[in-house]
């Protein structure tokens, strides 16, 4: 049975381009459209019922993919991405679908093919997404949360990584810390290709060597059992540092609670900065020296990008990479050698 893809490939344009001319939403030329009308009954091309039901109207239907969702936990900074991009969608008239698949491609030409909605957006971007390269191919509307090695002609908005880490690093130091665990939330992360870990390790690794620092990395699940177990094991491996930066909530913990069990105070004893919401940093005792990523802004941002760009109102590209915010609190203090 011929998809829309194969339609538009035979005819030489995008699968937006079919669209349009099959459902009258935007100006095709004439020439085009008989085009493409003749491949569509070359192939006997037939749009789902969904589709037909659509005929002069879009879906008004937008898909959020997010595979790190895809878990028994979510944080608050997962939650308040998702909500912001609904709130968003729902403002503009759109309605949202949540797809946590890992296999990204498969859901992209599944979306497409069924004709069920107008455009994507992506998160957990990758260094080389394989997604991003078929979008680009496809001429399909969509954007990023995140951003890729090779972002020309794409809109796309992301928080300085680099920068966040190096951050992070900085303060301890100031501390008089001089070993430093960075605990992140993938078990391989060193073949992990996710852009915002590059980044994050790259800075974590930059910021420990220019200030003298001895800065291990370590990775877990992005559970609270994980962030316990593996925070005990370096507790018994590397018993001589004294700070730890969480990669998540839940990491941050399951790291608190390793601590209390052997008897270690936070910051008196451990000094721990949380990667986590402003809100759930304010809910622990001590109070959490937080990175906060900004997802209510980032998740927003995303949305409206891919929206206007399907309402015809962007222009050109728009490509934003948000600041870091650090904010100290109850949880980080001065380096104190533990008898």
């Amino acid at each position: 049975m011929a998809t829309i893809v194969d339609v538009a490939k035979k005819a030489g344009v995008s699968v937006s381009t079919v669209s349009y001319a099959l459902s009258g939403v935007r100006h095709i030329s004439d020439e085009t459209r008989e085009r493409i009308l003749h491949v569509v009954e070359e192939l006997n091309y037939h749009p789902n019922l969904l589709a037909r039901g659509l005929i002069n109207k879009r879906t008004k239907i937008i898909a959020l993919l997010y595979p790190a969702v895809a878990s028994d936990y979510l944080d608050d900074v997962q939650l308040d991405f998702i909500s912001h991009i609904a709130k968003i969608a729902t403002h503009y008239g759109y309605g949202l679908l949540l797809f946590t698949s890992p296999s990204g491609e498969q859901e992209i030409m599944r979306f497409i093919n069924e004709g069920l909605i107008d455009g994507i957006i992506l998160m957990e971007v990758l260094r080389q997404d394989p997604r991003v390269t078929l979008m680009n191919k496809l001429g399909y509307p969509f954007s990023l949360i995140g951003h890729t090695e090779n972002n020309k002609g794409i809109s796309f908005v992301d928080m300085d990584f680099y920068t966040a880490l190096h951050l992070c690093v900085e303060h301890l130091a100031e501390f008089k810390h001089r070993e430093i665990i960075f605990i992140h939330s993938f078990v391989d992360f060193q073949h992990s290709q996710h852009n915002y870990l590059i980044e994050s390790v790259r800075g974590f690794n930059d910021a420990a060597g220019e200030l003298g620092v001895m800065g291990t990395i370590s990775g877990c699940k992005p559970t609270i059992q994980a962030g316990y177990e593996i925070m005990k094991t370096l507790l018994e491996t590397q018993p001589g540092f004294s700070a730890v930066i969480a990669g998540n909530e839940p990491i941050y913990s399951g790291v608190t609670q390793a601590l209390i069990e052997r008897g270690l105070r936070i910051p008196k004893d451990f000094s721990v900065i949380g990667l986590m919401s402003n809100l759930s940093a304010e809910k622990y005792t001590p109070k959490v020296t937080s990175l906060s990523v900004p997802s209510s802004e980032m998740g927003r941002m995303g949305a409206e990008f891919l929206i206007k760009k399907l309402e015809g109102q962007e222009i050109e590209p728009q490509q934003v990479i948000l600041p870091p915010q650090l904010t100290v609190r109850q949880s980080t203090g001065r380096f104190k050698k533990r008898i």
